[in-house]
């Protein structure tokens, strides 16, 4: 098994809106560190070294604070509303023998059948709740598509987990879809229909006025 990347954090003396601010304008991330017994800690870590560890998808790092390191989980991270920037991270002590339950992001690879007919897509579930020690986590859960044609779908219950890995989810539920395309013709008659209702709606008026008129 692969170390865990460590990153190094301070202690905030001081939380809330004005002071997370001000380390945001630093280059740094206001979280904190919870579990393990512990009390819950306010922290500040580096946004590049954080960012960099959930661009590879780490679920597990080593917090280091002064010469004391733990084992964590990245639990929950808040983005910015136009999700780039990080504003707050939840990390989650834990014991590295001990199993945990967590979210594992869905991936599908190649291109399904039924996309040659014009099939599209869809990935109902972006994430999988899966139960394994921590050492076991992976990275994400990959799904074979290339061979589904428009209307096959992807249960959770079809999906084999990693060694070490169970999956929480109830095996019903579809996880991906090939959806069959709505017909130009379709899209063509909702449209024509949409332009000429308010013509018809506007006769039928008329005739009644021009009727009374003449009586």
């Amino acid at each position: 098994m692969a170390d865990n990347p460590t990153m190094a954090a301070q202690r905030r003396e001081k939380t809330g809106t004005r002071a997370s601010r001000a380390l945001r304008r630093k280059g740094l991330v206001p979280c904190v560190i919870y579990g393990g017994g512990v009390e819950a800690e306010p922290l500040a870590v580096s946004a590049e070294e954080l960012m960099h560890a959930i661009e590879e998808r780490a679920r597990i790092v080593d917090v280091k604070v002064g010469s004391k390191k733990r084992p964590v989980v990245i639990k929950e991270v808040q983005f910015d509303h136009l999700q780039s920037d990080i504003q707050h991270v939840d990390f989650e002590i834990i014991k590295m023998d001990e199993v945990l339950e967590i979210d594992v992001p869905v991936e599908t690879h190649g291109t399904p059948k039924g996309a040659k007919n014009g099939g599209m897509l869809e990935i109902v579930m972006k994430h999988i709740s899966v139960e394994c020690k921590p050492g076991d986590i992976p990275k994400e859960i990959r799904i074979e598509v290339g061979e589904l044609e428009i209307g096959d779908t992807v249960a959770v219950g079809e999906i084999e987990a990693p060694p070490g890995v169970k999956i929480l989810d109830d095996p019903t539920i579809s996880v991906v879809a090939v959806h069959a395309p709505r017909e130009e013709e379709e899209l063509e008659e909702a449209a024509e229909g949409e332009m000429l209702e308010p013509e018809l709606i506007g006769a039928e008026p008329e005739e009644d006025e021009e009727g009374e008129e003449e009586e």
